[in-house]
């Protein structure tokens, strides 16, 4: 019993601080300039991006994971609101394990419920 609650809070903080580094790197490299967890900024939001594309994907998580790095990596344009005319740059400055932690991250956001109920139970 005592092991579970250790494996327990081992996975809680290493989820933690690894939700904590994407959030940083989204600082770093101007994401949060047009993505949010939920909210829609400029750009879609993360979990919008998760939804639509794991369906097409018909829940594919590599596939997905494979697309987002794709995105990022390479930029898009025409994908999500057509009449903004909006334009996701490339980044092809960001690091392979920087790209890991992000697409890590946004494959395995949670559902907004969910999401809010973690937080008021903490």
């Amino acid at each position: 019993m005592g092991r579970l609650i250790l494996v327990i809070l081992f996975v809680m903080m290493v989820g933690s601080s690894y939700g904590e580094d994407a959030k940083e790197l989204f600082k770093k490299y101007g994401c949060d300039g047009c993505h949010s967890d939920y909210g829609i900024i400029a750009g879609p939001a993360f979990y919008m991006v998760k939804k639509k594309y794991l369906k097409e994907f018909k829940g594919d998580k590599e596939a997905l994971k494979k697309y987002l790095y794709n995105t990022i990596r390479k930029g898009s344009k025409g994908k999500w609101f057509d009449f903004l005319d909006m334009q996701m740059p490339s980044h092809p400055q960001i690091k392979e394990d920087e790209m890991k932690v992000i697409v890590e991250y946004i494959a395995n956001l949670k559902q907004p419920e969910q999401e809010k109920k973690e937080k008021s139970a903490k």
